[in-house]
Formats: C-alpha cells, sequence, structure tokens
C-alpha cells in the first residue's frame, strides 16, 4: 500500500507540473485572486520584420494591460517558424498548438474559405490607405465573421509589406514568366502565374533559398523585405518594382479560447492589438523603399514597367479577380465591392 501511495504521488507531481498554463495568485491587498495563464503566440518571420513587430508588441502589450484583468495572461513568442510555419499556422491555431498566431490566407482550406483569398488577388488594393481603411471597416468584419466559421477569432492585422516577383531573368511583361517554375505566394498569385505559363509550386518562405541555389525553382513571390531577411539576394539577380501587392496578414486566436476568455480580458487583448497594429502598419510603409534600397546596393536589378507595360499585367490579374468572384460566391462579391470603395476614397 505504501509503494501504491508512493507512486500515485509521484503521477499526481508529474501531472501538475503538466498544467502549468492556469494558476491562482492572491492580490497584493489580499482581497481577491487573479488567474495567471501562460499562453503561445507564433509566427513565420523575424522578430525585426514589421509582421514580426507586431506579434512582439502585441505580446508585451497583452502581458501589461491584463496584468489587473480577471486572468495575467503571460505571452511566450515563437518568432521566425520556430514552432509553426506558415503552411501549418492554420491547423495548429484551430488545434490549440498555439492560442494567437499568423494566418496567410493561402493556406487555409474549405469552402469557407475561399472568400478570404481575395488577400492573394494581384493589383488588389491601389494604396496603403485603402487596405488599411478597409482592414479597419466592414470588410475586417466580414474577415472576422469568416474566421469564426474556420474556428478561429480574428484579432488584428499584422502588415508586411509589398509583394514582387525575383528570378535569376530579367522579368518585365508577362511573357517573361512563361516556362518558369515559380515559388507562389497564395492562390490568387499562383494561378496567375500559371496563367501566364509558369509552373507555380507551394512552398514556405524559408525553403526558397535552397531551392533556388538548387534549381528546383526559377523564381519566387514574395516580398523585398523577405529577400533581404532571408539573404535571398545571394541567389537572386532580377526582381520587379511594380507593386504586385499590397499585403497584411491576420494575427488570429483559437476561438475556443478566446470565447473562454471573461469580457475585461477579451478588451485588453483587443487594445494591445490595435497598439501592435499601429506600429506594424507604420515599419512596414517606411520600411518598403529601404528594402528596395538595400536590394539594389546588393545588386539585384529591379525593373519598373512602363505604363503600357504595367496595364499588360492588370490585364492578366483581372481574370483572377473574375475567377475569384465565381469562386466566392455571395461574400466574395461583398468584399470585393468593399475593396472598390476603399480605392476610390
Amino acid at each position: 500500500m505504501k509503494k501504491i501511495l508512493s507512486i500515485m504521488l509521484v503521477v499526481l507531481t508529474i501531472l501538475a507540473g503538466c498544467n502549468k498554463e492556469t494558476d491562482t495568485t492572491v492580490s497584493a491587498d489580499g482581497k481577491g485572486s487573479q488567474q495567471t495563464q501562460e499562453i503561445r503566440i507564433a509566427y513565420n518571420l523575424p522578430k525585426e520584420h514589421a509582421t514580426g513587430l507586431y506579434f512582439e508588441v502585441l505580446a508585451e502589450e497583452i502581458e501589461k494591460k491584463t496584468k489587473d484583468t480577471s486572468i495575467h495572461l503571460i505571452p511566450s513568442t515563437f518568432p521566425n517558424g520556430q514552432l509553426y510555419n506558415d503552411t501549418q499556422l492554420p491547423d495548429a491555431l484551430v488545434n490549440g498548438g498555439a492560442q494567437i498566431g499568423q494566418i496567410t490566407t493561402g493556406f487555409l482550406a474549405g469552402g469557407e474559405a475561399a472568400p478570404l483569398q481575395i488577400t492573394d488577388l494581384p493589383f488588389l488594393f491601389n494604396s496603403w490607405d485603402a487596405m488599411w481603411a478597409a482592414e479597419d471597416g466592414e470588410y475586417g468584419e466580414v474577415f472576422d465573421t469568416q474566421f469564426g466559421k474556420l474556428g478561429m477569432k480574428l484579432v488584428g492585422w499584422p502588415a508586411y509589406g509589398t509583394l514582387e516577383l525575383y528570378g535569376n531573368e530579367p522579368i518585365k511583361i508577362p511573357s517573361d514568366v512563361s516556362g518558369q517554375i515559380m515559388r507562389g505566394f497564395g492562390q490568387g498569385a499562383s494561378l496567375m502565374l500559371e496563367e501566364l505559363g509558369a509552373s507555380p509550386i507551394s512552398m514556405s518562405s524559408q525553403e526558397i533559398y535552397q531551392a533556388l541555389e538548387h534549381g528546383t525553382i526559377d523564381g519566387y513571390t514574395t516580398g523585398p523585405s523577405s529577400v533581404i531577411d532571408r539573404s535571398l539576394y545571394e541567389v537572386t539577380k532580377y526582381g520587379t518594382n511594380m507593386t504586385v501587392l499590397y499585403l497584411s496578414f491576420q494575427g488570429a486566436a483559437n476561438l475556443d479560447w478566446w470565447e473562454s476568455l471573461p469580457e475585461d480580458v477579451q478588451k485588453a487583448v483587443e487594445e494591445a492589438s490595435q497598439i501592435a497594429q499601429e506600429q506594424s502598419r507604420k515599419a512596414a510603409m517606411e520600411g518598403d523603399s529601404k528594402y528596395k534600397e538595400q536590394l539594389t546596393e546588393h545588386g539585384i536589378e529591379q525593373y519598373t514597367p512602363t505604363e503600357a507595360e504595367l496595364e499588360l499585367w492588370k490585364e492578366a490579374a483581372s481574370n483572377r479577380h473574375d475567377a475569384y468572384v465565381k469562386s466566392s460566391g455571395d461574400v466574395g462579391a461583398k468584399l470585393l465591392e468593399l475593396v472598390e470603395e476603399a480605392n476610390a476614397q
């Protein structure tokens, strides 16, 4: 009996040590108690990137703003794919592997995700301000509704920057990508490349360097920030300078976890996200031109299309816009309408 009791005590001790995400502490004045809860925040870019800045500031602000709420959240951040890469994060969030994380809509699956693929459409927004106005308005509300159907809560919009095309052959007009094996970014850009005669493939941004170095791909779609942050300039000669896309990711939370939080904690997280979002947007806009200057310094030739050449690219992208409306139904049509309103303003 003593041996059995000893074994049970050891097991209980182990179990107690494995479940330290939530704890209860008595306040300093002894009048009440506050739970503390450890949470995981995961994303796929470096801390220094505008996207990384969003999640790092979010973590700092959450920790500060929940000190006096009913639950004190203690975040740990996992940058640069340390916990999950961009292809894994949607499933990880839905299944509770992380409480908050970065979502790339191109890696979402299912019918409810179809309208969210709008973020991948080339030449969607015509300015930073148009994109941010949409995100902060009804467009963002529609996104939140769709995220809820996928088991997530939209918390905020981490800014990324702009997207361009890169490779080891000059890219000036749409026909220049014909016959190329290109890493696509999301469904919209990938299908546009395919229509232009390229062979798009999907891979994490962390895999581009090796794939290009070994000749697995001829080029890729990504932002100038990633070309610098991931040292892709070492294996890249040419790029475009036409803003294929203004891009934000989504900061999302596991829906079950979010709904388990008291209202005061939810409000604190939302306030933290607003602060993080503002800093991220500023960093993305200011950093974009600096990154492009650095690319020139590293020897990458960035071609700015003429007005006529740019129209050829936009015409190629228009097929994707039409196909998007057909595949995404009324929700997609509404989102595209809201984009057009933001662009007009």
